[in-house]
């Protein structure tokens, strides 16, 4: 993985960390955690293995 990939991911992370921690500040908890969890849900499917896809073309 290259630097720039590295170190964009961490600045990424601190970034959504930041308006995580001001929308429950802003909202509250019982509104910012469902969205929270369809956030997760959303990059645990995008990122699922695909089974047909890991052969060779």
């Amino acid at each position: 993985m290259p630097v720039t990939t590295f170190a964009s991911m961490i600045l990424a992370v601190i970034a959504a960390s930041g308006l995580t921690v001001l929308a429950f500040a802003q909202f509250g908890i019982l509104k910012v955690l469902p969205a929270l969890i369809a956030v997760a849900l959303l990059a645990r499917w995008g990122l699922a293995h695909v089974p047909g896809d890991d052969e060779p073309a």
